[in-house]
């Protein structure tokens, strides 16, 4: 019996459904701070006057995800000594007190201060990451990958869209301070929820008594395409997200519209991620998930180009335009960490799987790093060009990566 009545819906639920409900969760909290990190924080940084060349150093609030292969095997063996939800939730502690001694350091204040404040509270989750990502490789590989990581792509970008478009809401009408004590609100309301789930997460101690070693992950068998696709695939898509938000600042959008467009984008993805690309997993496998779906997705991202180029911009094009292209992503999104977490060994939950997350998080930070002088000096139009070509490029690497993975992972349908 549940110690609470309000959980109490919980108990009859297979245990399977209890640990998606409790990793949901776990990821959403940490799409928060991503999304003020990548969605928000550009788009407050112009509106405040600063110019694009210093926006370029907010690519570096990506950093710890980028980083986090540097402790992400000390991590893992302290949960494994520890407990992996006792210390989630202490990460969720600590993000709590980060927000709101952040909320006395607005960017007009100090650009320097805000910056750091929001790197380190990436820190935070990026190291929570690292423990979710054990409990979800532990308990939720096989057929249930794509579920995984349906719910992971819809949990995280919901938590994105609060941290990205939510906060632009909150931050035009309270300000920074007010935004980030609203952001430290939420994440204490979702630490009380964790309180009771967090034994559902807990591997099974018999299979990860071995230390998680980098040694052992290099030796594995197909690590070189493994990191070549989490290197590859999100590319040129954080190069045209980290590109939008000044654009649209430029374009004399309101701050309003832009996080109710960001919104619109992150549901988008979220609905391709649970529709599109658990379905894909589920009924072709994820190696023929990740061909399928990676070329519309590459294809779609001409699509701001398209419309500047063609003179018809305006809220509408937006709207569908970047939905497409966010609901194809989404489904992609899913169907490539399904084959890596597949991959991945089950001897060390929390190290493979957060080691391949950080090649993501490498490309968002050189993408948003390298188009922000693009665009600073040559123009928006040829920014977005490049970005398009990038991505049609970059479809190669990434089919041949799944074909050469498939033999290797655990992916039963």
């Amino acid at each position: 019996m549940e110690k609470s009545r309000f959980f109490s819906p919980f108990s009859a639920l297979p245990l399977v459904w209890k640990r998606v409900i409790t990793l949901g969760l776990m990821y959403a909290g940490q799409g928060i701070p991503a999304g003020l990190a990548f969605n928000a924080y550009a788009t407050i940084l112009r509106e405040s006057g600063v110019s694009l060349h210093t926006i370029g150093w907010s690519g570096l609030t990506f950093l710890p995800w980028a980083l986090k292969f540097l402790w992400a095997g000390l991590t893992d063996n302290a949960g494994k000594r520890r407990g992996y939800g006792a210390l989630i939730l202490q990460t969720q502690l600590l993000a709590i007190l980060t927000c709101l001694v952040l909320a006395f350091f607005p960017p007009d204040y100090s650009f320097a201060l805000s910056l750091g404040g929001i790197i380190l509270l990436n820190t935070v989750f990026a190291t929570q990451d690292i423990l979710t990502n054990a409990a979800a490789v532990s308990h939720l590989q096989g057929r249930n990958a794509g579920l995984a990581n349906g719910i992971q792509v819809v949990a995280f970008l919901l938590g994105m869209l609060a941290g990205g478009g939510g906060s632009l809401l909150v931050y035009a009408q309270a300000g920074w301070g007010g935004m980030l004590c609203a952001m430290a609100a939420a994440l204490f309301l979702l630490c009380l929820i964790l309180l009771p789930l967090r034994k559902y997460v807990e591997p099974d101690a018999s299979l990860i008594a071995r230390p998680s070693r980098l040694k052992d992950f290099f030796r594995q068998k197909g690590f070189g395409w493994a990191l070549t696709s989490s290197l590859a695939f999100k590319f040129a898509g954080g190069a045209l997200l980290a590109l939008l938000q000044p654009f649209l600042i430029d374009q004399h959008i309101a701050v309003e519209t832009i996080g109710t467009l960001q919104i619109s984008n992150l549901l988008c993805g979220a609905l391709g991620g649970a529709i599109l690309g658990t379905i894909a997993v589920k009924k072709a496998g994820s190696c023929k998930a990740v061909t399928l779906l990676a070329i519309p997705s590459a294809l779609l991202l001409g699509a701001l180009w398209i419309l500047q180029a063609t003179h018809t911009l305006s809220a509408p094009a937006l709207y569908l335009a970047l939905g497409t292209e966010n609901f194809f992503d989404g489904g992609f999104y899913v169907a490539l960490w399904s084959l890596l977490m597949n991959w991945s060994s089950a001897d060390r939950p929390g190290l493979d799987y957060s080691f391949l997350q950080c090649g993501e998080s490498v490309a968002n930070v050189l993408a948003a790093s390298a188009i922000m002088p693009l665009a600073a000096s040559a123009g928006y139009s040829l920014a977005f060009l490049m970005v398009w070509l990038c991505g049609l490029v970059l479809l190669v690497p990434l089919i041949l990566a799944a074909r050469r993975l498939a033999p290797l992972s655990c992916d039963r349908t």
